[in-house]
This record gives C-alpha cells, structure tokens and sequence, in this order.
C-alpha cells in the first residue's frame, strides 16, 4: 500500500494527543461504566494438528505408517508422510493419472513434515525409507565397482584414448543443487531428495538468496513433470524429457516457519505444491516400547512392496536420450471419476470472496490434482491398473488433511485470518491509545492492518467497536479504546 500522506497541522495533533494521553488513560478508568457490555474477541492460540488419516493410505501404506508410527513413537504425520513420499518415489516412474479434464498428472508428491529434535525424524525415516536406502547403498557400492574396472581397463592409456567414466545412477539424494540436479537427470530418469535434516536441502546452495528463484523454479517444473530445460555457458542448451522428482523433507520448526513466511516461495508457488505438515509432539509420553518396527509384520511388507517396484522396468521412450518416462496411464473409475469432481467442485466454491479457503486459493486450486495423485500412488502401491473410488475416497482425505495443516500453518483460513488482525490491529491501538485518530491507523498500524487498506481497516473497526473494544471519541475521526485491564 502506498504511504498516506498526512498534513502537518494534523501531525501536531498527534503530538497533543500524545501529551494528553496519561490524564485520558485516568479518565477512561472512571467512565469504564459508560461502555456497552464487552463482546470478548476469541483467543488466539495455535491449534491442535488433526490425526493423520492412515486408514486413508489403503492396507499396504496405511497399515505400515500406523504400525511405524506405534513402534517408533513418533507423530502420526512423520510416519504417514515418510510412508507415502517412500510410495511416490518408487510409483511415480511407472504411472500417471489421467485426470476427468484430460490433463495428465504424474504421482510426484513434495512432502514437508516439521518436527522438532528429539520427535525421532531419523528412526522414522530408517523404517519408511529402508528399500529406498537399500537400494540407494546398492547403487554406490555398484559404481564403486564400476569405477574399479574403469581404471583397470584405462591404466596407462593416454587421456585422449581413455573411455568416458560410468556415470553414477542414485536413487535419492539428501542435499543437491539443482545444477547436480540436472546433471544427474541426464543419466537417469528420475530421483528422489530425501532428507532427514530439511535444513541442509533448504538452506542449500540453490536455495540461498541469491539464487532461489531459479532453484525454485526448478522445483515448480519438476512438480509437474515438465521439460527441465537450462542454457549455460559451456555445457550449452540442456532439455530433459519425462523426469520424475519427489521431494521428501523433514525440517525443524523454525525453519519450517521461515519457509512459510518466504514470500519467494509463497508467490513462485512452491508451497501450493507441497504437502506440509506439523504434527504435535509426543515428548513426555512416549515410555519405553520392547518392540521393533522393522520386525513389524505391516512395515516388512510395505518394504518388499517398495522392492517390488522399484525392480519394476519403467517405459520409456525409444528415441531421444532414452530416459524420457513414458509412464502408464491410470484411468479412475466412474464412481472415482464423480467422486473427485465433487471435491473440485466444493475446494473451488470455498475459493469464492469470503470464503474459507480464500485466503490459500494457491494450495486450495491444487487440492484436487493433489488428492487425484495420492490416489495414484496408493493404487499403484495396492498393485491396481485403475483408480477406485476407495483409492478416491483415501486421495481425498489425505489431501484434506494436508489442507487443514496448510491453513492452521500459514493462519490462511477466513475466520483464523480475521481473527488475528482484530487482535493485532486492537493491541496496536491499546499500545497507543487510549485516543487514536483514525489517520494514524492507516499511517502506522502494523503493516499487515495497513496493506488491507482503508475499506479493509474501516471493517476491523467497526467491529471493534461492535464488540465494545473502542468506540467513538468526542473529537471527530478519533477512536477511544477500552481499557480492559482496569
């Protein structure tokens, strides 16, 4: 909002009000009788994360996340999103959805889960993640190999005469720049960014301030499985075809507020793209459990599932560079099909002016599509050649989960958004007052109040003074505030 522009005769107001206020402050206490009946703003306090749908996840992942969970001790949302971003980098090479509109969804799924130290990140992560490390130890000791027998067959042939090094192939990577990126998409057909300690991928090279913006964008198109293209000075024009991302965090809190709060990655649109969640501690009653989540029935089978696929050959391609995915297309079934246009239909109703998911319509637009790829992966999981309306059902409610995380998180919702500048605007005008002119809010408010500009800040008041916080003064255009403390 641009600066409001205030005379000086009314500055020097201020700075009488200024002088008046300590003799104000004595005479609001002894009229204090004179104010209608205090209608109290509701307190503002974060809420409670809501469970985590596992019966959601099918018999394979939700069985497994619900069994980790138990065993670990660890919060219901580590375990359910360890589960199924372990599903959605094995799945997402062979399989994508084919959406009611025609569009063609891939089952990349970006997954962020805060969690504080000591909510046990690692141990969850060894469990939900054990076929993908496995196979991701396999594939360096194979290079090492590799790399041996190189050199051998290359000893003492001249540099010009010695054959290009096998390229290195990895699963899933903890920290990488989206140059590394590229490079190693070059060779493979997709790769999963894994980490148990977020900050290191966050914070990363490619995320630092300088250069977020590419890094992000490179995100936003690997989320939609678009051509990864870049031009660079000495490696030349770079065009990747049908590569496969997901992305697996587990961060700390702080540094999960501070991604929320990224006003880069809330405009570029990353954060409408993920799947974030931060649910609430179990220190304190977590006493000790004589039990082994790896030796868990449900946890042996979800990995030898994840096994399964990924020894799977995925499609590709036959000309080009021969890693273009040429993944199968999941179709839904027609109660499937009627069941996610109903959710699109609701998310998109509640985007309206005024609605509750106004204030996320960026995550809200993508709601369905979300909910449309966890049904993919369950079913690919589940080994179905279709998506189900029970697959469905489960997409769906997962992805409503994450929603509400993404509103309690970011204090998106309609009611918890207004709630809060009452409170903010309210304690502002308490810290001044009691007298404040209705010009001064719009000049030094906080600068949340003020973007909202002068129609937006007339509504909070007139609340305000609905509720009996402030009221109108003698002096036109200035308010009285309440003071609920005497």
């Amino acid at each position: 909002m641009s600066d409001v522009l205030i005379p000086a005769s009314t500055l020097e107001q201020f700075d009488e009000l200024a002088k008046l206020q300590p003799m104000a402050r004595k005479k609001a206490r002894h009229e204090a009788d004179d104010w209608p009946a205090l209608n109290p703003l509701q307190m503002v306090s974060p809420a409670r994360a809501d469970a985590f749908p596992f019966d959601a996840l099918g018999a394979i992942l939700g069985e497994a996340a619900r069994a980790i969970g138990r065993d670990v001790q660890a919060p219901d949302a580590l375990a359910g999103g360890s589960v199924l971003a372990a599903a959605s980098l094995a799945a997402s090479p062979l399989a994508n959805v084919q959406m009611p509109h025609g569009q063609i969804a891939p089952l990349s799924l970006f997954i962020i889960t805060g969690a504080a130290s000591g909510d046990r990140k690692s141990a969850t992560d060894a469990a939900a993640c054990l076929a993908i490390e496995e196979r991701r130890k396999q594939h360096a000791r194979d290079h090492i190999k590799a790399m041996q027998r190189w050199e051998t067959e290359n000893a003492g042939r001249p540099k010009v005469d010695k054959a290009a090094p096998p390229m290195a192939q990895v699963l899933a990577v903890s920290n990488a720049t989206v140059e590394g990126l590229t490079k190693l998409l070059k060779h493979q057909s997709s790769v999963g960014v894994f980490s148990a300690e977020g900050g290191e991928m966050l914070g990363g090279h490619s995320m630092r301030e300088e250069r977020r913006v590419s890094g992000l964008s490179f995100y936003l198109k690997a989320w939609g499985a678009e051509p990864l293209d870049s031009l660079r000075g000495g490696e030349g024009l770079t065009v990747l075809l049908g590569r496969r991302v997901a992305l697996h965090v587990l961060v700390q809190p702080v540094i999960l507020a501070q991604l929320l709060a990224d006003p880069i990655a809330q405009g570029q649109g990353l954060l409408a793209r993920c799947l974030i969640a931060q649910p609430d501690t179990l220190a304190g009653s977590r006493l000790f459990r004589d039990s082994n989540p790896l030796e868990n029935s449900a946890v042996v089978r979800f990995n030898n599932r994840i096994r399964e696929l990924l020894d799977q050959t995925p499609r590709v391609w036959n000309e080009g560079d021969g890693f273009e995915l040429r993944p199968t297309a999941m179709h839904m079934t027609t109660s499937a099909r009627a069941m996610w246009v109903e959710f699109f239909n609701q998310v998109e109703q509640a985007q309206s002016p005024g609605g509750e998911l106004a204030g996320a319509r960026p995550f809200a637009s993508k709601a369905a599509e979300q909910a449309a790829r966890i049904a993919g992966v369950v079913a690919v999981a589940e080994g179905r050649t279709s998506i189900t309306d029970r697959e469905m059902e489960g997409g769906i409610k997962v992805a409503t989960f994450y929603m509400g995380e993404h509103l309690r998180l970011t204090g998106a919702g309609r009611t918890d958004q207004r709630n809060a500048r009452l409170h903010m605007l309210l304690d502002w005008m308490s810290s001044v007052g009691p007298f404040v002119m209705t010009a001064n809010v719009l000049q030094r408010s906080p600068r949340a109040i003020r973007g909202l500009k002068a129609e937006g800040i007339k509504d909070l008041l007139g609340e305000l003074a609905e509720r009996g916080y402030i009221r109108e003064a003698a002096t036109p255009g200035t308010w009285e505030v309440r003071d609920v403390q005497g």
